[in-house]
């Protein structure tokens, strides 16, 4: 299950998520917020869900949507909150795979969801 939380004031959108989540979750909650009002920050936090069955294909599916429909957050930052090791692996990827293509905003893996929202909202 995702539940999505918007403050404006800030500009951020948290996806909390719980469960076993599916590739399928994951589409669907990205297609609703870019056909939407898509905020500058995100943060994904995954803490209380589990991702053991998404595979390296399902990651790559999310990468090449998120590119294709991303730009609307250009300059913007998203954080992923993974504390569990095969989650964190997987986000990792994502995030390698953003850092060596062109994608229109910063993604950073944590653990810990106070180091996410620090870097997330930090001014630089």
């Amino acid at each position: 299950m995702i539940e999505t939380i918007v403050d404006e004031k800030k500009d951020l959108t948290i996806h909390k998520c719980s469960g076993d989540l599916t590739k399928q979750e994951i589409l669907d909650t990205i297609h609703s917020f870019y056909g939407g009002d898509p905020t500058l920050y995100t943060l994904w936090d995954l803490s209380n869900a589990s991702v053991n069955s998404f595979s390296s294909d399902a990651v790559r599916n999310i990468f090449t949507l998120i590119q294709r429909i991303g730009s609307r957050r250009q300059g913007g930052k998203t954080a992923v909150v993974v504390p569990e090791d095969l989650g964190y692996g997987m986000a990792r990827m994502f995030q390698i795979m953003s850092d060596t293509n062109d994608f229109p905003f910063k993604i950073k893996v944590f653990r810990y969801y106070g180091e996410a929202s620090q870097w997330l909202l930090e001014k630089k």
